[in-house]
């Protein structure tokens, strides 16, 4: 009898242990099934045909494991295409009327400058790596100094640049124009002095008179340098 009793106890846990087993799978199926319709949602809204099941006729529990699959590669690119670019593939909606973009601003590559090595004697020569002949008594150079004056003084006359910048400027050119007047002047050194700002105000500039010195002023400079 005691030995029934105890039969019977463990056939009524053994069935409470299915009953319990079959209502965690059930709940299980529940969260799979509808993270699989949070997928189908979001793919939707990608715009993907694909995976937008409403519109194909498929069930968000009725997608095969092609279209689940296909549908996290999709949603994948779509995340991946607004991020590390230096534009979002669509302007940003903002209050309906206005839109958000990010300005780049691109960087030029450190240019690498080789100081000028100086003898161990005071009568010793010197040597500098990548150096220009320049002609100080030329026509080309008697140009070159007259339109860099010039336009500096220009600079110092306008108000269309800021102070920051046009201090810069005045700085770098007066520099390039030390450098370029030296017995070896290096042309790296040119270039970043003189031949890269000339240009900036080249292109930036709005003042008539600063183009054209600028302009003449290059011009002069590419010929001694060539």
């Amino acid at each position: 009898m005691a030995k029934k009793k105890r039969t019977a106890k463990r056939s009524v846990k053994a069935r409470e242990r299915r009953r319990s087993m079959k209502r965690k799978s059930k709940g299980e199926a529940r969260g799979v099934s509808a993270a699989l319709g949070v997928g189908a949602a979001t793919t939707a809204a990608t715009g993907n045909a694909a995976g937008t099941s409403t519109a194909t006729g498929v069930g968000a529990f009725d997608l095969t494991p092609q279209h689940i699959a296909k549908a996290q590669r999709d949603l994948g690119a779509a995340v991946q295409s607004t991020i590390g670019g230096a534009e979002p593939p669509f302007p940003l909606r903002i209050q309906g009327d206005r839109s958000l973009r990010a300005e780049t601003t691109i960087i030029p590559a450190p240019v690498p400058i080789t100081s000028t090595v100086y003898p161990d004697s005071l009568q010793g020569p010197i040597i500098v790596q990548n150096y220009v002949t320049i002609n100080i008594q030329s026509v080309e150079f008697s140009g070159f100094d007259k339109d860099l004056e010039g336009l500096i003084g220009e600079l110092h006359r306008s108000n269309e640049i800021s102070g920051e910048v046009r201090d810069q400027l005045v700085s770098e050119l007066w520099a390039g124009r030390a450098i370029i007047g030296a017995p070896k002047p290096q042309r790296d050194l040119i270039d970043l002095l003189l031949v890269r700002p000339l240009k900036w105000l080249i292109e930036k500039s709005g003042s008539a008179m600063v183009s054209k010195l600028a302009s003449d002023a290059l011009g002069w400079l590419i010929k001694m340098l060539h």
